[in-house]
């Protein structure tokens, strides 16, 4: 029996994928970095630029991390695009999608001096436009405002859902389910604000959440783009009665009959 694995045989990944780029990333990235997880985080650039901040109706004030901030701060997780401005995307022509888009995405590029290949959708608005439009900037994948609820993977790498919103009420619960779910290739990828963690007061929940997460041997933290990547290059694989073809330019894993094995780029493993 063939079963795939992630990155040095590890069965599960963990992702946070938290939007806007605010103050309490700060803490929320010391977090991640305690614990050795890995975050993407979904930043607006021109709101970077105009230091944008904003009143949540609890009364705390929301403030936007400026571009001197971010690259240090960042540094070990993945970094995508949230569009420009942070717009509601229904209002917009083609044109002003494109604008948002590809202008954040060479904005990013230039503060981080890196390519910025993930695009997570601001507010809760998708179509066909605007994914022809996240495709047609050039990006690997575009992350919806939509939650897949389980540990399945998502089927459509531009219509990406994430496992779930962090309601906190049940963030404890569904990390125990993670822990204990033989899902193949099972994925637990939380979307949030981090600001939300001081709106709700669970800093304490969140961390031992972290905690129990990098304690599992069996789960690989990974930032989004890398599972994409990851599942691009196992989409190629070649699997028959009789081996495993690793079609792709990266190492894949497998268990075999119990085995854990490492197939080589464009390497061809015997079954038996």
């Amino acid at each position: 029996m063939v079963k795939k694995l992630y990155p040095y045989g590890k069965k599960k990944a963990f992702n946070v994928t938290y939007d806007d780029g605010v103050l309490q990333d700060i803490r929320f990235v010391e977090l991640l970095n305690k614990y050795g997880l890995k975050g993407t985080f979904n930043l607006n650039s021109g709101l970077m630029e105009k230091e944008f901040e904003w009143t949540h109706e609890c009364g705390l004030v929301v403030k936007r991390l400026n571009t001197d901030v971010v690259v240090d701060l960042y540094k070990g997780h993945e970094v995508a695009s949230h569009t420009l401005n942070h717009p509601y995307m229904e209002n917009l022509s083609k044109e002003e999608i494109l604008v948002e888009l590809s202008q954040d995405k060479a904005n990013l590029e230039r503060i981080f001096g890196k390519e910025i290949k993930g695009f997570a959708l601001p507010f809760h608005y998708y179509s066909d436009l605007i994914k022809e439009c996240v495709k047609e900037c050039g990006f690997s994948y575009g992350r919806i405002s939509e939650e897949t609820g389980s540990f399945r993977l998502p089927t459509d790498y531009y219509s990406w859902k994430a496992t779930f919103f962090h309601h906190f009420d049940k963030l404890e619960g569904l990390t125990k389910e993670f822990m204990e779910t033989d899902e193949e290739l099972g994925l637990f990828q939380i979307v949030g604000h981090s600001y939300d963690l001081d709106v709700a007061d669970r800093w304490e929940i969140m961390e031992d959440v972290f905690r129990g997460i990098s304690e599992n041997k069996d789960i690989l933290p990974m930032t989004t783009i890398e599972i994409v990547e990851y599942l691009k290059a196992m989409d190629k694989i070649e699997i028959t009665s009789e081996y495993i073809k690793n079609n792709s330019d990266v190492s894949l894993w497998f268990e075999i009959d119990g085995r854990v094995c490492e197939v080589k780029s464009c390497e061809k493993v015997n079954i038996f």
